[in-house]
């Protein structure tokens, strides 16, 4: 799917914590795992050259803006209110097209065939996070998080009755924003909302006989950005 790459419209930022000097005795060891959805910012090509039912391929590229994605992470934090750790991110988006009609420029002839995409990101790297407790009850926490690290592409494409395994990696970025509520010491849940920043620009594909590598211009840049939401749990040791 060809993709314009936007400048990101969500700026979030690591908050540190509200205050130094508190009266709770802070946790030292946080992880976290959470699963949601989330809405690439990119927009995918409204018409390809031949195709006669361009609706067919519009539903794809909507289908393909909307992702699922799981994330885990691990923190060790500070009694200043932040701490280093380590981000992952799993994100998976799919569309499909069929009985899509193609010319064929012959003037005579029609092809009809089915189009498919799935499309799958991988992202790791360091992290900093920052949290604060709300209130007096110390049962939650207001958190933030910032990771730059490295991203992976795998998009599987049939189209033409032709499969393609597209593959890339290039650096990226996620930053999130969240409340944390323990129903226990140790143990709760969690909300966050964040933004994972990641295009690829140089692409290997292969059809399993021939294998080569592109350089994309930039109006075809494989944007995966999205914003997303996820919800999860949380565990905090040592508290």
């Amino acid at each position: 799917m060809k993709q314009k790459l936007f400048l990101p419209t969500l700026l979030l930022c690591i908050s540190v914590s509200l205050s130094a000097q508190t009266e709770y005795k802070m946790p030292r060891l946080r992880i976290s795992t959470s699963g949601g959805l989330g809405y690439l910012i990119a927009s995918g090509q409204k018409d390809i050259s031949g195709v006669v039912n361009n609706d067919a391929i519009n539903k794809a590229n909507r289908d393909l803006r909307l992702a699922t994605n799981l994330n885990g992470d691990a923190y060790y934090l500070f009694e200043a209110g932040w701490g280093p750790g380590i981000k992952y991110l799993f994100q998976r988006t799919s569309g499909e097209a069929n009985n899509v009609i193609v010319d064929i420029n012959d003037d005579a002839h029609y092809m009809v065939t089915d189009i498919w995409e799935k499309d799958y990101i991988n992202f790791v790297g360091p992290s900093l996070f920052g949290y604060s407790p709300v209130g007096s009850s110390n049962n939650l926490f207001l958190t933030s998080s910032l990771s730059v690290g490295y991203a992976w592409l795998r998009s599987e494409v049939s189209a033409l009755n032709q499969n393609v395994l597209v593959t890339g990696g290039n650096f990226g970025m996620n930053a999130e924003m969240g409340l944390d509520y323990l129903f226990t010491p140790r143990f709760g849940i969690g909300v966050n909302l964040g933004y994972l920043m990641s295009y690829f620009s140089k692409v290997k594909m292969t059809n399993g006989i021939n294998t080569q590598e592109q350089t994309l211009d930039k109006d075809s840049h494989y944007n995966a950005s999205n914003i997303h939401s996820s919800v999860g749990l949380r565990y905090y040791i040592n508290r």
